[in-house]
């Protein structure tokens, strides 16, 4: 039966279709907002097949559907039309440039804002949020993402996947400043490597993990390989950080790569070690290793980017295949060895000194803030600029006491305020959905129902959800928790914080409690949710 099918039975009994102000299904509830309460007739109701149990609240019916019709009424969720209002309110083909996703988020890229109804897609059952940021038009779904997605492609439009390097498109309708585009290239270039950064950092700790409990495995040769896969990652990002920029540039990205590699091959690690004087047409260069390093890798992609372009505009087509690619390596190695590297790594270590200062002098403070607002950066789409900075201070310190603990700290404060909405909510449907929504913001770092379905609407829940995550972020910094490798926002990630694990288990129980209870305290208007 599908939903329509299942709407037609009961609206005899509750004054018509002119009764209806809206209808909503919910797993296994319908809510319907009536116009006159006095129409609805709950005793014929609870008679009709399919319908186990009915309750008025003021000019909320909910409707409780039985077992054994839910699976045909719930899952008829039209995810096919869904799509279809989407991308024809973004603007169609003819606006649309490119579709890929995360896991809660339809992401696209489009000509001119200024065609997407970004108030009706809103407005769309099924649509949880609508946010513009860095070049993306993101519609924040939840965790029926993929199978919209793939209705969207069923439409005709290319599979984005779940990353997408030009993640800012020629906008025609919205002006980019230029701390937008800087912001857009960073994450552009630095997002490709971050699952090979997550597995990277996850086998060095789960050797660790093998190594203490069975202490000959650290002198195996097993031990041995894996770690230099687990190292790898690290070793060589700046090829990896040099692919992301490239394409982000629409440049070929092995120039880039050749050039990255080039700065971290054995003969140039050679050079460094033996520390004699090296001069390239007359200049000296400057020795230094730029393994592990990230701003190197950013400039020199630029110039490799420019320099082909160049080229290309020059030289007669029959001589590109032997020229463009030869001088684009030659120049941007020479400009990149000279004075980009070396340029990037300094900037580099003024930015990890400037983070460390800034934890030094108020670390609790510092962490609080951090965990109190990253809700509203991801919101904004602001935290995903944050992967370049974390990456610069693992790989100059070594370690995180700021990023990942807040962030993690952050999700727990999501899940605990969903975790007391749970507990202080009467309906049973809002009960076991915020509960289901707990679990994913605590076990699998997903915040975007958590933030959209339940927190931001309520607004006090936000409120608990800010303080909690401060609170926990003063623990996690007194107790000195911190990070070894980059890892994820999630419990399952705690082993990356290795002999600082206890402090971090102890911070997150804080978060998760203090949030929890501070939305039973601040409290919440119920009804709100069951007209979203």
């Amino acid at each position: 039966m599908k939903q329509d099918a299942f709407f037609q039975t009961i609206i005899h009994h509750i004054g018509g279709e002119g009764n209806v102000a809206r209808k909503r299904f919910d797993g296994e509830h319908l809510y319907v907002t009536v116009k006159d309460s006095g129409m609805a007739d709950l005793e014929e109701l609870n008679r009709l097949d399919g319908v186990s149990g009915t309750e008025l609240n003021r000019n909320i019916l909910s409707v409780t559907i039985q077992e054994d019709f839910l699976e045909d009424v719930t899952m008829a969720k039209d995810f096919k039309q869904l799509a279809q209002n989407i991308m024809t309110l973004a603007g169609a083909k003819e606006n649309v440039t490119s579709v890929f996703h995360c896991m809660t988020r339809l992401r696209m890229t489009v000509k001119d804002v200024k065609k997407v109804d970004r108030k009706a897609i809103n407005d769309l059952d099924g649509v949880l949020g609508v946010t513009y940021q860095g070049g993306q038009l993101q519609v924040i779904i939840g965790k029926d993402l993929l199978k919209v997605y793939e209705e969207v492609l069923k439409l005709g439009y290319s599979d984005g996947g779940a990353v997408d390097e030009k993640l800012d498109g020629d906008l025609k309708g919205e002006k980019i400043s230029v701390g937008q585009a800087v912001i857009g290239y960073i994450s552009a270039a630095v997002q490709p490597m971050v699952p090979a950064l997550i597995g990277g950092g996850m086998i060095k700790v789960f050797l660790l993990l093998i190594s203490k409990v069975y202490a000959p495995f650290a002198d195996s040769s097993t031990y041995t390989l894996l770690s230099i896969v687990g190292n790898a990652v690290f070793y060589f990002m700046p090829i990896l950080v040099a692919y992301g920029a490239a394409k982000k540039l629409g440049a070929t990205p092995t120039y880039s790569m050749v050039v990255a590699g080039a700065l971290v091959a054995p003969e140039w690690t050679a050079i460094v070690s033996a520390g004699d004087p090296v001069t390239m047409f007359g200049i000296n260069v400057a020795l230094k290793g730029y393994g592990s390093s990230l701003l190197p890798a950013l400039l020199l992609a630029i110039v490799a980017y420019y320099v082909e372009k160049f080229l290309n505009k020059v030289i007669p087509g029959v001589f590109k295949p032997i020229f463009v690619g030869t001088l684009t390596m030659a120049a941007t190695y020479a400009v990149s060895i000279l004075a980009l590297a070396p340029l990037g790594q300094l900037a580099g270590t003024y930015v990890t000194a400037a983070i460390l200062w800034l934890y030094n002098i108020a670390g609790p403070i510092t962490v609080a803030l951090f965990t109190a607002l990253f809700p509203y950066m991801v919101m904004t789409g602001m935290h995903m600029t944050l992967g370049a900075p974390m990456i610069q201070l693992l790989s100059e310190t070594g370690f995180d006491p700021l990023f990942r603990p807040g962030m993690l700290l952050s999700n727990m404060a999501e899940g605990g305020a969903s975790l007391g909405i749970a507990i202080k909510a009467k309906d049973k449907a809002i009960k076991s959905e915020a509960l289901s929504v707990a679990v994913g913001c605590i076990f699998a770092s997903v915040t975007e129902p958590a933030i959209y379905g339940f927190n931001l609407p309520l607004k006090k829940p936000m409120w608990a959800v800010s303080l909690g995550g401060a609170i926990g972020g003063v623990v996690a910094a007194l107790l000195g928790a911190h990070n070894y490798e980059y890892g994820s926002s999630s419990l399952f990630a705690l082993p990356i914080f290795e002999d600082t694990i206890v402090a971090m288990v102890i911070a997150i129980i804080v978060t998760i409690v203090a949030s929890c209870v501070l939305t039973i305290l601040f409290g919440f208007d119920e009804e709100i949710l069951k007209k979203h």
